[in-house]
């Protein structure tokens, strides 16, 4: 029974990162895809509604990623050693979520550019604006795109200062 309650906890964390990764991109709220993340995360935008929807969404994975680290840790660990690993673990989920859109972007761009499915706008839409930045700042190489290698390597590297400042806080 535990081991179901802490994988039920594990994908309503990654929910709640998806919201939350839609709302900071500012994805399409009629996509059929995001309708159903928003019917998820309702219930904590309704308690949480003065809160931007990017905020509650981390904070509904906070509470889920908090509920299964404690199913899976039990009273072995403080409340507050708990509460710490699961902002780290909720923010590096964040950014992880971020590299994989940033991935399926080159590859829906390679495969499919120019479809209109509602998954591939989302890929499309999350990914475009996370590449934003770096391609600003990357000169144009006739046609080749480097901004999602800048991306990939600033992206792993706040996942690994995420994961040393975890490891010496906590």
């Amino acid at each position: 029974m535990n081991n179901f309650l802490e994988l039920l906890m594990t994908v309503l964390t990654f929910i709640a990162v998806i919201y939350s990764s839609f709302a900071a991109f500012k994805v399409d709220y009629y996509n059929p895809i995001v309708k159903i993340f928003v019917s998820l995360i309702m219930p904590f935008s309704k308690l949480l509604f003065f809160l931007n929807p990017f905020l509650v969404g981390l904070i509904a994975g906070m509470i889920f990623s908090f509920f299964g680290l404690y199913i899976s840790a039990g009273s072995a660990y403080e409340i507050s050693y708990i509460i710490g690993l699961s902002f780290f673990n909720v923010l590096i989920i964040f950014f992880k979520v971020l590299f994989y859109f940033v991935i399926g972007g080159v590859i829906k761009s390679w495969v499919a550019p120019f479809t209109d499915h509602p998954l591939g706008q989302i890929v499309e839409d999350v990914s475009s604006g996370i590449l934003k930045p770096f391609r600003a700042i990357t000169p144009s190489f006739g046609g080749l795109d480097f901004s999602p290698i800048f991306a990939f390597i600033i992206l792993n590297m706040i996942n690994g200062m995420l994961i040393g400042i975890a490891n010496a806080v906590l």
